[in-house]
């Protein structure tokens, strides 16, 4: 890949991730790279409208044509279409938020959401990344993974970025999780990112034995306590099993579950 092309992109990263706007020294510093090439690139930037500088500053901020581009890619996003209808019908027929996700290891990416009578609005948005072992969501997939890939996570990890880490974790420390996840097929979550939430996930599988995500319902605690996981996780297996129909990928978790059902006994 040209080196302009990654140098853009980093500069594209650091400025999404920083959150506010930034200087020319400040880019330089957290990319290590020299201040004149960054000058270039936010020029560029600037004229392809991807960035601009708020009026009375010279620092420079991201514009929403990154949104657009995205939301356009999210729109036409195949397995999102596919399964938001049963997401939908999941936030309606629950009262609770539904979400999509898909794995991107070691992280899980929220992909779609449909808000319930009772759901949460301030929950993860589409386009969050959080570590797989944070949430219900991601340990309903990392449950589900070859046993190297839940061993990487020993290691301190990191995102495409480099600008997203975490860890590292001891994975002796999830493996009686995992496998009360794998015997009840769903996880769940009690305060696990935020004191006072509870969600429930299951996998789903698409084009692979490795999960392509999951499906989640978060809710206050008032609303999901802890006595009705087991009725609304069989619900939600249900759905996840739709989901995985619609994805075209039952065989695939009939294969991952024949296998780990082997292990278990």
């Amino acid at each position: 890949m040209s080196t302009t092309v990654v140098k853009g992109l980093q500069v594209i990263e650091a400025l999404a991730h920083n959150g506010g706007a930034m200087g020319i020294t400040e880019i330089a510093r957290v990319l290590d790279m020299n201040q004149s090439a960054v000058q270039r690139i936010l020029g560029v930037l600037t004229k392809r409208g991807y960035i601009q500088r708020p009026a009375g500053s010279r620092k420079y901020e991201l514009t929403l044509a990154l949104w657009e581009l995205g939301s356009q890619v999210v729109e036409h996003h195949q397995q999102r279409r596919l399964v938001h209808p049963i997401l939908r019908f999941a936030a309606q027929s629950t009262g609770f938020t539904a979400f999509l996700t898909y794995l991107a290891h070691p992280f899980i990416v929220y992909l779609d959401k449909v808000e319930g009578a009772h759901g949460r609005a301030h929950s993860n948005e589409p386009g969050s990344r959080i570590p797989i072992h944070r949430t219900a969501a991601g340990k309903a997939v990392l449950a589900y993974l070859p046993k190297q890939l839940v061993r990487s996570l020993s290691k301190p990890q990191t995102d495409w970025s480099g600008f997203l880490s975490f860890g590292p974790i001891d994975p002796a420390t999830l493996t009686d999780e995992i496998n009360e996840i794998r015997r009840r097929r769903y996880a769940i979550s009690q305060g696990g990112m935020t004191v006072g939430v509870n969600s429930i996930a299951c996998p789903i599988w698409a084009t692979d034995d490795i999960p392509f995500g999951s499906i989640a319902l978060t809710a206050e605690d008032r609303d999901l306590p802890a006595e009705r996981f087991a009725e609304l996780g069989e619900k939600l297996v249900a759905m996840a099993r739709e989901a995985t129909v619609a994805l075209g990928g039952l065989h695939h978790q009939q294969a991952a579950e024949s296998e780990l059902t082997q292990s278990l006994t």
